[in-house]
C-alpha cells in the first residue's frame, strides 16, 4: 500500500485535506475524528486494503502514526 493511498483513505473518512496528515498529526484535533469515523475507517481499510483493524487497535488511535503502525502490523508495507 502506498502511503499516499492510506492518507487519502483517512482524509476521506475525516473529510480533511490529506496534506494535513503526517506521522505526528493529532487526530483528536480534527472535528471529524469521532467514534463513527473510526468505525468507518475500520470498514474502509477492510474494504480497500483487506486490513481488519481490531477494536483494541481502533480504540488506541490518537495520532496518524498509530494508523500507520496498525497497517504495518497487518503486514502492509507503506511505500
Amino acid at each position: 500500500m502506498r502511503s499516499a493511498d492510506l492518507r487519502q483513505i483517512v482524509a476521506d473518512v475525516l473529510e480533511i485535506d490529506p496534506d494535513l496528515l503526517h506521522s505526528d498529526a493529532d487526530l483528536t484535533k480534527f472535528t471529524g475524528f469521532t467514534s463513527v469515523a473510526v468505525l468507518t475507517l475500520m470498514i474502509e481499510l477492510d474494504t480497500q486494503a483487506a486490513i481488519k483493524m481490531l477494536p483494541e487497535e481502533a480504540g488506541k488511535l490518537r495520532h496518524y502514526r498509530d494508523i500507520e503502525r496498525v497497517v504495518e502490523r497487518h503486514g502492509m508495507i507503506l511505500s
